[in-house]
């Protein structure tokens, strides 16, 4: 047993210095070595588990037959535990089934009409951070550790892996009714990765397995250095960290925290086994602090026997990939991340370009998101005003850029840069024909970066791959198609004569003319995205919410953009999204 918890904290040792030898980025053969090196993880880890069963007192030596519970003893069983925390049946017009086709669901026990809500839940269900913080003992040094306190989630899934291995957990009859495993980008092999090839959301799917994993190598080494008295290291393994993080961030909510002082993160039994539709386009839910209770209102009507929905709120399949494990096949709130980039080439010359695009408000390397339609939808207004610039030759750029001070090349790294009016004004009808085949040409080497043709894949999705593939398919399909749309338009534009062209202006407020080129690179913290993040239930293609079903995907309520939406009379915003490294 010695032996092999040493063997695990070696191996962790292994993974901090590579993960700092090559990094914050990494390309995808770095990448396998990372994978590589937590596969190897896991084996130790299950070496430890292992000679724990193998000691005399073990449980696992009993004799005794472990006989698991059915689906309908484990719905029993929770339904008893509601029950006896004071939940009102009365006021519940919906059951809980295992067998819909996402997986776990809730059914009308009775005709439901629009609007009418369905379920109320008390707070005294609710797994909220202090509740957590509790059930850990109060430590010291989890209350002050500076990652805890800037992601309340991550308090969340340590409190989760502790009572995932506590035989009498009080939260156990919840607990036991969850996916046993999901499809989220953290149970990703190698296969998946590079099927994302091409797609610019592989970096940041990259990132964002990086990011729990050092997390999870920081928390081992502080939850290592009490001594048990948070739990027995043995049990906060890499692939209960990975289940935790996974519940967490697919379902937890904020609610009302109380006294006036804004909202805690929370998970919600009962209420976060509701599955995802995009009819009506509304939310429905909403705590209310006058009765200390969350509530759902039907987004439809529904007949008695009918599988309820709810509205998670607008999410693409990047989000739902990402932090819910599943795509659809169409998803109406698509689009795709371009990021506008100046090229390397002459030093001088990009400066003066970083500074021309500065006086403009656009900062480089900004990322846009181009729309599924842009026939109605236009062009970010970025996008334009960055490829003026962008295509000005050396003797162009020289003549209209400010003139370089020596000691002052510093840029708004970071910083936040606001469009002003002269992003808007065109220069010359030649730039601005350079500008648009820029842009064109970008964008075809977008679509061409992919290792397969948007008619390839179409045909493989024809032969019904495995869950994974098939959602990552849906989503390589949406980016290509998004990028081709938008280089049809474009070059419709061009064909009509850009110096024909308008488009609508975003209302812009004139700013001083100083420049703060201050260097403000941000806080470097490894913080990747697994903050607030919303419901995961799992279950076949369309719906979300991971509960364990047959492909068990999910549905997130948020992304890398944190896009909350309120579920409070009060305003709080269920901010199921945050795009920090946790």
């Amino acid at each position: 047993m010695i032996k092999a918890l040493a063997a695990v904290k070696k191996q962790i040792e292994e993974i901090n210095e590579y993960e700092k030898r090559i990094g914050p980025e990494c390309n995808l053969s770095q990448f396998q070595v990372t994978l590589e090196n937590f596969n190897k993880l896991r084996q130790a880890q299950n070496a430890v588990i292992l000679a724990k069963q193998n000691k005399p007192n073990s449980s696992a030596n009993s004799g005794k037959k472990v006989v698991e519970p059915t689906d309908a003893q484990l719905v029993t069983n929770f339904m008893e535990w509601l029950k006896s925390k004071g939940f009102d049946e009365s006021k519940c017009k919906v059951k809980i089934d295992r067998n819909t086709s996402e997986g776990t669901g809730l059914i009308a026990t009775q005709d439901i009409k629009e609007g009418e809500d369905f379920v109320e839940i008390p707070s005294s269900f609710f797994i909220t951070t202090p509740v957590a913080f509790q059930g850990l003992g109060k430590p010291q040094i989890l209350e002050n550790d500076r990652l805890i306190q800037s992601i309340p989630g991550i308090l969340l899934s340590i409190f989760l892996v502790k009572e995932l291995s506590n035989p009498t957990s009080e939260w156990g009859p919840y607990i036991k009714l969850l996916p046993k495993q999901y499809n989220t980008v953290y149970y990703w092999t190698l296969k998946e990765f590079t099927q994302f090839r091409g797609s610019p959301n592989l970096e940041y799917a990259m990132r964002y397995v990086r990011g729990a994993m050092r997390q999870y190598c920081y928390l081992y080494s502080m939850i290592d250095r009490t001594q048990s008295n948070i739990m027995p290291i043995s049990s906060f393994t890499w692939d209960a960290f990975v289940w935790a993080i996974s519940t967490v961030q697919s379902r937890q909510n904020p609610v009302y925290a109380g006294n006036g002082t804004g909202s805690i993160m929370a998970l919600i039994p009962f209420w976060d086994f509701c599955n995802h539709s995009s009819t009506g386009g509304k939310i429905t839910s909403f705590y209310h602090p006058e009765t200390d209770c969350m509530t759902s209102g039907a987004i439809k009507d529904f007949k008695k026997g009918e599988q309820v929905y709810m509205f998670y709120g607008p999410r693409d399949n990047t989000q739902l990939l990402m932090h819910a494990g599943f795509a659809t096949k169409t998803n109406l709130y698509d689009s795709y991340p371009f990021e506008l980039h100046l090229l390397e080439g002459n030093h001088e010359i990009r400066h003066d370009k970083i500074h021309l695009l500065e006086e403009r408000g656009i900062r480089d390397g900004i990322v846009v998101n181009l729309n599924q339609n842009p026939t109605s939808n236009e062009l970010p207004f970025e996008l334009l005003p960055f490829y003026r610039i962008y295509a000005l030759s050396e003797q162009e750029t020289r003549a209209i850029a400010p003139p370089q001070v020596p000691g002052e090349h510093n840029h708004h790294h970071g910083h936040h840069l606001e469009l002003k009016p002269l992003a808007f004004k065109i220069l010359t009808q030649e730039n601005e024909e350079k500008a648009y085949a820029n842009l064109v040409q970008a964008l075809k080497g977008k679509l061409s970066s992919y290792p397969t043709t948007l008619e390839e894949d179409e045909q493989e999705l024809k032969k019904n791959p495995p869950a994974n593939q098939r959602f990552i398919l849906y989503t390589k399909i949406n980016e290509k198609k998004i990028l081709d749309r938008n280089i049809k338009y474009i070059e419709s534009l061009i064909k009509k004569g850009v110096m024909n062209v308008t488009f609508k202006l975003p209302e812009l407020k004139e700013q001083s003319d100083q420049h703060e080129h201050d260097h403000e690179h941000g806080d470097n913290c490894d913080h990747e995205g697994h903050g607030s993040h919303g419901h995961s239930h799992g279950g076949n293609d369309s719906h979300g919410h991971s509960h364990g079903g047959k492909d068990s995907h999910g549905h997130s309520h948020g992304g890398k953009d944190s896009h909350g939406h309120s579920h409070g009379g009060h305003g709080h915003s269920h901010q199921h999204g945050a795009n920090c490294n946790h």
